[in-house]
C-alpha cells in the first residue's frame, strides 16, 4: 500500500505540495486505498475520493495502532558533520528507531551549521518513515554548542559516550532504561578537555574497536547496537 504524510482534516487527509507531487508520481487513482501517517501513533487506511490540479483528498475508512514506532526514547547527540553525511545520518537513525537527534559544535568541528537545513532533514526523515513504516518522524533539534549539549545530559537515565580513546566495550545491560542519550563526535573528534568534561558528567565511556570509523559510520553503528540491546 502506498504511504503518505498528508494534512489530516476531520475525516479526510489532504495531499498538497511535495506529497501531492509524490501522489502523482506513484499514480494514485480515485478509489485506491492508501496508508496515511498523521505524525502520531496511528496508521490511517484511506480511500482516494478526489484529485484536482494541485490537491487530492482521501477519506479515512479505518485506523490502527502503529507498531513500528520506537517504544523507548533514544536521543543521539552527533558532532556536526557535512551536508550529505547529515542526510545519511537522519535517514538511518529514522529507520533504526531513534527518537531525537541534536547536532552540536565542538572544538574540532569541521562542518559549518546551516540554519536552513532543518526543513530538508525533516523531509528526509518523513521519507524514511514511509520506507520503514514508523509514523512518527525523527525529532531534529537546532544545532547546539558543546556546553549546551553538556547541560542537557542530566535529562537522561543513561548517557553513552563513544570515546575513541577508550578501550572498554561493555554496554550490554540497557533494557531497564527508557530514556537514553548517545554522544558521537564529528569528523575531527574531541579535544582532551572535551573528553574530560563529558566523562565527568557520569557517562558510560566506551571504545569502538581498533579501526577509526567515519563519524556517520560510528553514529549509525552505535544506534543499531543500542537499539538492538534496548529492543526498541
Amino acid at each position: 500500500m502506498k504511504k503518505f504524510y498528508a494534512k489530516k482534516n476531520g475525516d479526510f487527509f489532504v495531499f498538497e505540495g511535495d506529497e501531492f507531487a509524490h501522489f502523482n508520481v506513484v499514480r494514485c487513482r480515485i478509489g485506491e486505498k492508501v496508508l496515511c501517517f498523521g505524525e502520531n501513533n496511528i496508521d490511517y487506511i484511506c480511500e482516494v475520493v478526489s484529485i484536482d490540479k494541485k490537491t487530492a483528498k482521501a477519506k479515512i475508512i479505518s485506523e490502527q495502532p502503529n507498531n513500528k514506532n520506537p517504544n523507548k526514547a533514544i536521543t543521539m547527540f552527533q558532532g556536526l558533520v557535512k551536508g550529505e553525511k547529515a542526510d545519511l545520518i537522519v535517514q538511518k537513525l529514522t529507520e533504526l528507531g531513534i527518537s531525537n537527534l541534536y547536532f552540536f559544535e565542538s572544538e574540532y568541528t569541521i562542518a559549518k551549521d546551516n540554519v536552513n537545513k532543518l526543513d530538508r532533514l525533516a523531509k528526509i526523515s518523513k521519507e524514511a518513515c514511509k520506507q520503514c513504516g514508523r509514523s512518527v518522524p525523527l525529532n531534529i533539534g537546532s544545532t547546539l554548542k558543546f556546553e549546551q549539549m553538556l547541560n542537557m545530559l542530566g535529562n537522561y537515565d543513561l548517557v553513552l559516550f563513544a570515546n575513541e580513546k577508550d578501550t572498554l566495550r561493555n554496554i550490554s545491560d540497557l533494557k531497564k532504561y527508557n530514556n537514553i542519550a548517545i554522544i558521537v563526535g564529528s569528523e575531527g573528534g574531541f579535544s582532551d578537555d572535551e573528553i574530560n568534561k563529558i566523562v565527568l558528567k557520569k557517562t558510560i565511556s566506551f571504545g569502538l574497536g581498533n579501526r577509526i570509523l567515519r563519524a556517520e559510520t560510528a553514529c549509525i553503528a552505535i544506534a543499531s547496537v543500542v537499539g538492538y540491546l534496548c529492543d526498541i
